[in-house]
């Protein structure tokens, strides 16, 4: 039997009970109380936490964990002040690394909104200058357009003949070839000239991403990471690193498979789930991103008529492979930025549950462009808002421009969504966004921009109980674990963090400054500050 006592601290516990002390048995709280626990536990070994603020590990509802990893090592375009910067940085990367020409690149993060001067899209003329041998793929930041370079393209085989998939883009130049721009479904097209990733390769970045997640907070991640073209080697790098003890947090599998063959194969291989991660639900996508300007809309974009974004997967498709998963008693959930999106993964949802029930507790990731009967929707249907707050730092500048101000006034209606009691649990979208909780709980309580300035739409400012609230028990009710996860109340895991602040009481001006000195994972210790993991 294995004990631990951590006392002396402000520790929330859920459900608004707090208390100061808190005693761990074999990964699970055994007991919480005050400073008389210390004389019951004597002879536990114990933790003088010091005054410092413990918190239920935070959950996040939607990432990429596998991309973050992947990230680490790619091209980094974040920040990026041109497309000449872009191919600058490229060719830095190239002369740094001392890599062979022709071996295909992959980076990621640019984002034309933040150039210097005119928001133009970069192509394959911008990069071509500076990096002729080398196929470039630069992802967007939203992951929702790729940038290649002449010779991405010529190893794709891609022309101003080739056909051009469904729900995807390939844009043409004014020579009429294609100018490198590809979007959504047509970057798979050109990705897979990118070499095969190894078993190692996957195992690594796995692990270079828990280590990041864990120093951040993080005890849970619902992370999108079992794809159609690799997640048998993706199982099998996750049972070999759960195996060697290598996963410091839980990970909870969103699936996201293209066709209903694909489905089928996934769910007839009855995967059991590991020590550490478990399989989740289907994710399906349903359009694009608002930056990119692919998210789909119902009305003309008011920045671009004529144009309402891309629909990803049609109605039919979606519902019959939500059935399938239905079926198998495996949740859903989709990717809908644009209003149109959402009202198909509404109708979706209403479908496979007329009542409004939603046992599988169906639900719609990211919810960004919508209408108030959308959100009245949301909660006849009881249908889960898997949101991502640190959205708005970067949104709030493009979303009145991109929709008009009457759709603007209301989207990312967080506020409404948790008073409506829709269940709402927080995303970072990462790598999209930096996965640290502190950024998004900032921008969920202020609606601030990060670097400052007044809030938007303040009317959907939650508080700051209602944020933690949905950062732990919200992630924790979207995968079925309420009963286990997102408190730390007898009998729960032992899962949390160790903050030298209160959320809930720190002057605003120091939430973003707010530091993890410790996270805590069934009762073990995976980071602390000072660099040691367990």
């Amino acid at each position: 039997m294995k004990e631990h006592l951590y006392h002396n601290g402000h520790i929330h516990c859920g459900g608004g009970q707090d208390c100061s002390a808190l005693w761990v048995r074999d990964g699970r709280v055994f007991r919480t109380g005050n400073e008389e626990l210390c004389a019951e536990a004597a002879g536990v070994p114990a933790t003088d936490l010091h005054g410092a603020c413990v918190v239920p590990g935070f959950n996040d509802s939607h990432l990429h964990l596998l991309d973050v990893g992947r990230g680490l090592g790619a091209i980094d375009l974040f920040g990026a002040a041109s497309p000449a910067d872009m191919a600058a940085r490229c060719a830095d990367f190239i002369r740094r690394r001392n890599i062979p020409a022709g071996r295909p690149l992959y980076g990621n993060g640019w984002n034309q909104d933040k150039f210097a001067g005119d928001p133009v899209l970069p192509t394959r003329a911008d990069l071509d200058a500076l990096v002729p041998d080398h196929p470039l793929l630069l992802d967007r930041v939203c992951g929702h357009i790729m940038v290649c370079n002449t010779a991405a393209l010529k190893a794709a085989g891609i022309t101003a003949e080739t056909p051009v998939p469904e729900g995807g883009g390939i844009d043409l130049g004014p020579d009429g070839q294609p100018n490198g721009l590809l979007r959504d479904n047509a970057i798979p097209l050109v990705r897979a000239i990118l070499p095969e990733e190894s078993l190692e390769d996957i195992k690594a970045a796995f692990v270079a991403a828990c280590a990041r997640a864990v120093s951040r907070g993080l005890t849970t991640v619902q992370t999108c990471d079992i794809r159609s073209r690799d997640w048998p080697l993706v199982i099998q790098a996750l049972r070999e690193l759960d195996d060697a003890g290598l996963l410091p947090l839980r990970l909870v599998l969103q699936c996201a498979l293209d066709t209903p063959e694909d489905l089928r194969a996934f769910l007839d291989a009855g995967i059991q789930n590991g020590r550490m991660w478990k399989v989740g639900p289907l994710k399906l996508f349903l359009d694009g991103s608002l930056g990119a300007r692919t998210a789909w809309l119902r009305r003309d974009y008011a920045d671009e008529p004529g144009q309402r974004g891309l629909c990803c997967l049609s109605y039919d498709k979606a519902l019959t492979m939500a059935r399938m998963a239905d079926a198998a008693g495996m949740q859903v959930v989709a990717h809908a930025i644009g209003d149109a999106a959402v009202e198909e993964m509404l109708d979706v949802i209403q479908a496979l549950s007329p009542d409004g029930s939603n046992p599988h507790r169906h639900g719609v990731v990211h919810c960004q462009i919508t209408t108030r009967d959308q959100w009245d929707r949301f909660a006849a249907l009881h249908a889960g808002a898997l949101v991502q707050p640190v959205f708005l730092d970067y949104d709030h500048t493009i979303v009145t421009a991109r929709c008009g101000a009457d759709l603007a006034a209301t989207s990312y209606a967080f506020g409404t969504a948790v008073r409506l009691g829709i269940p709402v649990s927080y995303g970072t979208d990462a790598p999209v966004e930096d996965l640290d909780p502190v950024r998004n709980f900032y921008c969920a309580v202020t609606r601030r921009p990060l670097a400052g300035g007044d809030p938007w739409q303040p009317e959907e400012c939650v508080t700051r109980a209602q944020a933690l609230a949905c950062y732990t028990e919200g992630g924790a009710c979207n995968e079925f674990a309420e009963a286990e996860k997102g408190k730390l109340l007898p009998g729960y895991l032992a899962d949390f963090a160790v903050l030298d602040g209160d959320p809930l009481t720190l002057p605003e001006e120091r939430l973003l400054k707010m530091q993890v000195l410790a996270t805590v994972v069934g009762g073990q210790e995976v980071y602390t500050a000072s660099g040691t993991q367990a």
